[in-house]
Order: C-alpha cells, then sequence, then structure tokens
C-alpha cells in the first residue's frame, strides 16, 4: 500500500477495497473487514438510498 493512499485515506476517508483489504491484514483486523460485508441490514438498494436522504 503506498504512502499516498495512507495520506488519502488518512485526510478524506476515501480508500479502495484492495487498499483496505490491505490494511486490515498489515493491522490484524480482516475479522471486521469480514464483518462489515456479512451483516446486511438492507433488503434492497432503496432502502440504502432512502437512508442516505
Amino acid at each position: 500500500m503506498s504512502y499516498g493512499s495512507i495520506k488519502r485515506f488518512e485526510t478524506s476517508g476515501q480508500i479502495s477495497l484492495i487498499s483496505l483489504t490491505k490494511l486490515c491484514v498489515a493491522l490484524d483486523c480482516t475479522d471486521e473487514l469480514r464483518r462489515m460485508f456479512t451483516n446486511v441490514e438492507y433488503g434492497s438498494i432503496e432502502e440504502v438510498l432512502r437512508e442516505r436522504t
């Protein structure tokens, strides 16, 4: 993972999925990452869009 990717993540909160995965592996927090994608709270994209507004 590049220094630029880390800096962008720290300043803007934006990170690619591959960079996030690498960061989680390095920090030994892959279980938390896995839970982010397995605990689905929404039944449809419409539910997601309604919550964002």
